[in-house]
């Protein structure tokens, strides 16, 4: 569509806890620019400060917004350049999140703004769930050897499985909402 502020545009989505009611957030999902340019790295940035402005111009009632998704983030560095302010990452530690072994990334993040989204159990952080181990029992030995190890083949393994390995996060819901 060739939107100026996204090379995808993100979508909001809107949760509530139906059976407490001690729980409701936006959800944002984003695939960010890849790339390892700095010309990327300059397009995610961007990205997130629009998300950021539009978050800005919609949060009157509403103030849990989650960022989460492929931010396709190369480092640590770039993590802190890009974030929004008064926001988090989940994955500050920059977890590997591609399934690629021989080039490990962080790309993947959850963000939560520090003061208003308190239903993220801080506690339990951000699990990676290793895919390649996971999926190497359901493989299907008429396919050949399995491409997640020994060799690791990238295209054939995210052709069948993904280039991400699985994240989980946890909410709290045992308290009232803050908004």
């Amino acid at each position: 569509s060739d939107n100026r502020d996204y090379e995808r545009v993100p979508y909001a989505f809107g949760f509530r806890d139906r059976t407490s009611e001690n729980l409701d957030f936006v959800l944002i999902s984003v695939h960010l620019k890849p790339g390892d340019s700095s010309a990327s790295a300059a397009r995610r940035k961007h990205e997130l400060a629009s998300i950021h402005e539009w978050i800005d111009d919609h949060d009157e009632v509403e103030k849990d917004f989650i960022i989460l998704g492929d931010m396709n983030i190369e480092d640590a560095e770039e993590l802190s350049l890009a974030m929004p302010a008064d926001y988090q990452s989940l994955n500050a530690a920059c977890l590997q999140t591609n399934t690629n072994v021989n080039g490990p990334k962080p790309y993947d993040h959850v963000m939560v703004h520090g003061l208003h989204t308190t239903e993220v159990d801080s506690g339990f952080g951000f699990l990676v769930i290793d895919l390649l181990d996971q999926m190497a029992s359901h493989w299907d030995s008429d396919n050949g050897a399995y491409p997640g190890r020994s060799p690791y083949v990238h295209n054939t393994f995210r052709q069948y499985y993904s280039d991400h390995h699985p994240v989980v996060f946890r909410l709290d819901t045992t308290e009232a909402d803050d908004d």
